[in-house]
């Protein structure tokens, strides 16, 4: 039931992407607004992830849980039934809203109903399996129902999940119970989180420089603001920043933010590289992620042997060190390559190491942490991801255009000089990785 809510959240990041010409088509969307099909949903679910991660902590992770899921199957009604581009704006913003209230209260359902070791990995490596099919099935359903039946099924496949999500709900039982708090709720510290992350994540989408840099300094400020208020102001804290003197947890989202970077580069320069250089369908191209799914399962179901035997942090560190050779492996594409020779084998070497890494990462971000912040710490895990994805695809697509930009030859070829960059740079991001699993989470070793 938790992998299906998580599954149900994660495909609606991608399952829009190559359905969008065709809603441009019919609601007239610009080329400039039509981004906000898919920002809209980010920008609201980023911002309001540690928001939803508290209010599970402290009324109770089932039925916050719950509620995201009538928020996310009703938006994604209204989403189906849009009739004008604000519409479907507004309806995607609601569905952000309802993801950033259920993605948390997965991870943290599980690690308050799994014991700590092998049953609690045994439940991340699911997960995380689940985590890495939504990806890569929003790819190519979203050209499938836009090839098919039309794209206002991308939405309304999403009812009956929901319906079933609700009905099987009542199957959570003991460790959902709620942890209130006398001192009330730490309203400052929630305006000021969510504003500053939204603005963050809407600063990092804006494709103009100018207003991104203004957008960045208020989101600064406020960001800024909340952690004084959360250290020195606040009673009860909506964050409590003693958490990241937990080494484990404060690695594990600086390697989330950095592997989300990376594995939004993968599915933007290949999805990019396989229709715009190899003449891929929207279809064929999202088909092509296929066995990607299937050996990020079996590289997930592998982890909780592995931590269990070597530790988190080796663990973490080999799955990037495979994670980063696959990416270094795509620096040869060619504007003459085919599937079968450039894309499938990098694209199946960074599967693995993006599979190994899910249960030692989960497991090193919620050990230690107490079940009153779970939910916190799991929205943190979830927010390195979103934001360092965001980010990270920024800044590795402006270096693939600049490179682009200053590389010689005909079109394709400038353009597959500049994907080469990208990829470059995010196996250097997967080697960084490296070096701060073995040394941030090199306490962590689990006994067998």
């Amino acid at each position: 039931m938790l992998c299906l809510a998580q599954v149900l959240d994660s495909v609606d990041v991608t399952i829009v992407n190559v359905a969008l010409p065709a809603i441009q088509e019919d609601l007239g969307f610009s080329t400039s607004t039509l981004s906000w099909v898919v920002n809209a949903y980010m920008v609201v679910f980023g911002g309001f992830l540690l928001l939803g991660g508290r209010l599970g902590d402290m009324y109770g992770h089932r039925r916050i849980l719950l509620g995201g899921v009538v928020l996310f199957t009703v938006a994604s009604a209204a989403a189906g039934l849009a009739q004008s581009g604000w519409w479907l704006v507004a309806a995607r913003a609601v569905q952000g809203l309802g993801a950033a209230f259920i993605a948390p209260m997965t991870l943290a359902l599980i690690a308050l109903i799994f014991p700590e070791g092998p049953p609690r990995s045994r439940a991340f490596a699911i997960w995380g399996a689940a985590t890495g099919i939504a990806s890569t099935v929003g790819l190519f359903a979203g050209g499938l129902f836009a090839d098919g039946p039309g794209w206002r099924w991308i939405f309304f496949v999403n009812l009956p999940v929901g319906v079933a999500l609700l009905i099987a709900g009542r199957l959570l039982g003991e460790g959902t119970r709620p942890v209130r708090s006398s001192r009330g709720f730490d309203l400052a510290g929630a305006l000021t989180s969510t504003a500053g992350v939204g603005l963050l994540a809407y600063a990092i989408l804006q494709t103009d420089a100018s207003s991104r840099g203004a957008l960045l300094a208020v989101a600064a400020v406020l960001l800024a603001y909340f952690v004084v208020h959360e250290t020195r102001i606040a009673r009860e804290p909506l964050v409590a920043l003693r958490l990241f003197r937990n080494r484990s947890l404060l690695g594990a989202n600086v390697i989330q933010a950095l592997r989300g970077a990376a594995m939004f580069a993968v599915f933007y320069f290949a999805t990019l590289y396989l229709q715009g250089v190899l003449g891929y369908s929207a279809l064929q191209a999202g088909l092509a992620y296929v066995p990607l799914t299937v050996i990020l399962i079996a590289a997930s179901s592998v982890g909780p042997l592995l931590v269990r035997r070597f530790g988190t942090g080796p663990v973490t560190a080999a799955g990037s060190l495979v994670t980063a050779a696959g990416l270094a492996m795509f620096t040869g594409l060619t504007p003459d390559g085919t599937l079968m020779h450039d894309v499938m084998p990098p694209l199946l070497v960074v599967g693995l190491g993006l599979g190994v890494i899910v249960v030692p990462l989960t497991t090193a971000a919620l050990a230690g942490v107490a079940d009153s912040s779970s939910g916190v710490a799991s929205s943190l895990l979830n927010v390195s991801a979103q934001l360092g994805g965001a980010l990270g695809l920024a800044v590795l697509s402006s270096v693939a255009a600049g490179a682009t930009a200053s590389a010689s030859g005909g079109p394709v070829e400038t353009l597959v000089a500049g994907y080469r960059v990208g990829f470059g740079v995010a196996a250097g991001l997967m080697a960084i990785v490296v070096v701060i699993a073995l040394t941030v989470l090199r306490d962590r070793r689990k006994a067998s």
